[in-house]
């Protein structure tokens, strides 16, 4: 066999494993794609922030430095406001805030602009 052919079987060889890996590689990430249902699609869309919230910090899940970006929030309120979240959890309404000591109507009003509660 010459050399000229002997290159151009290994450059067929080659192309093939090439090819062959490919394929293997598609068929491995086309049957390993999970398939979402309906209940899985509804729970995906149900955890998206609102429209109107989209450029806001959920205030459930914000540090103390993110709540004393707020204006009029210094780091003792903003403390205040964090150790109130941990030990009562959740909030579903930003007005549930006036219940802690500080928070007044001024200040429950500028973090209604960068907060949400969801």
């Amino acid at each position: 066999m010459s050399e000229e052919k002997r290159i151009r079987r290994f450059y067929w060889i080659l192309a093939a494993l090439v090819l062959v890996s490919v394929l293997i590689t598609w068929l491995i990430l086309a049957l390993t794609r999970p398939v979402l249902s309906g209940s899985s699609i509804r729970i995906w869309s149900v955890t998206q922030a609102p429209v109107e919230y989209r450029d806001k910090l959920n205030i459930n899940t914000a540090t103390v430095d993110e709540i004393a970006y707020a204006e009029d929030i210094g780091p003792a309120t903003a403390q205040k406001i964090y150790d109130f979240l941990k030990q009562n959890g959740p909030i579903s309404s930003m007005d549930d805030l006036d219940e802690i000591p500080g928070i007044g109507e001024k200040r429950l009003e500028e973090l209604k602009k960068i907060f949400y509660a969801g």
